[in-house]
């Protein structure tokens, strides 16, 4: 007769492991040396795709020329009225009606939105977007014809990335604009629009107060004006303190 309990295998090796430490036996001891701080030797199989690696990221990468040099903007308002919506226009779509800005030079108010409404048609900002610009200048006492009409972009994008625009030159297109139509103010509908003006994007957007010599307000763009209405009244008092007599 047998009386002996049947061990598990899990059971065997932890006795062995306590019999070991029980004799003082827990570490296991080598000659070799490990590098443990070490980089690991690289694969020599490896090595030259990673020094061709290394050499292309310390090659610099080429300076992007901007799209637009100024010097190559027309002389004058009507010239630039048509370079404004054509293909020489850099900032031009191939996709959406490109569209030129309109008004008489010397307004009393010069309008710039970002870009035509999605649903303009043969003249810019004749929706919703116009709408609200007439109804400002009606309210400030300026007649709809003292009223010059522009936006930065010549057709509507989606999303369009305003820091590139400014590395690529619209700026100076919208100063040069500025510079021939000779507004006597400027309101410019874009809190992203005076970063293409030299304005530094650390500073707010209303502390951009001129072009050049001509007075410049600045607030948001006419999407956000015509959704909240608390953002039209605000305007509104900018717009009183700023045509009001000094």
């Amino acid at each position: 007769m047998q009386n002996r309990t049947d061990i598990t295998l899990a059971e065997q090796l932890a006795a062995a492991s306590d019999w070991w430490r029980d004799a003082g036996v827990d570490l296991v001891f080598s000659d070799a040396v490990v590098p443990w701080l070490a980089d690991p030797e690289p694969d020599e199989a490896a090595a030259p795709a990673a020094r061709a690696a290394a050499k292309v990221s310390a090659t610099p990468t080429p300076q992007r020329e901007p799209r637009l040099c100024a010097a190559a903007l027309p002389g004058t308002l009507e010239a630039l009225r048509q370079w404004w919506a054509s293909a020489d226009n850099p900032f031009a779509s191939a996709a959406a009606r490109n569209l030129p800005p309109r008004g008489a030079e010397g307004a009393a108010l010069m309008v710039i939105a970002p870009m035509p409404e999605a649903g303009d048609g043969d003249l810019l900002l004749a929706g919703a977007h116009g709408r609200l610009v007439a109804n400002l200048a009606s309210a400030l006492g300026v007649d709809g014809g003292e009223v010059f009409l522009a936006s930065a972009l010549p057709a509507h994008q989606p999303l369009p990335d305003w820091a590139d625009l400014g590395f690529d030159g619209l700026g100076a297109a919208l100063t040069q604009l500025v510079a021939l139509a000779r507004p006597q103010r400027v309101l410019l509908l874009g809190s992203k629009l005076p970063q293409l003006l030299g304005h530094d994007p650390a500073a707010p957007p209303e502390s951009f107060s001129a072009i050049g010599q001509v007075p410049t307000l600045t607030t948001f763009a006419p999407d956000r004006l015509l959704d909240h209405p608390r953002q039209r009244a605000r305007l509104w008092r900018r717009l009183l303190e700023w045509t009001s007599p000094a």
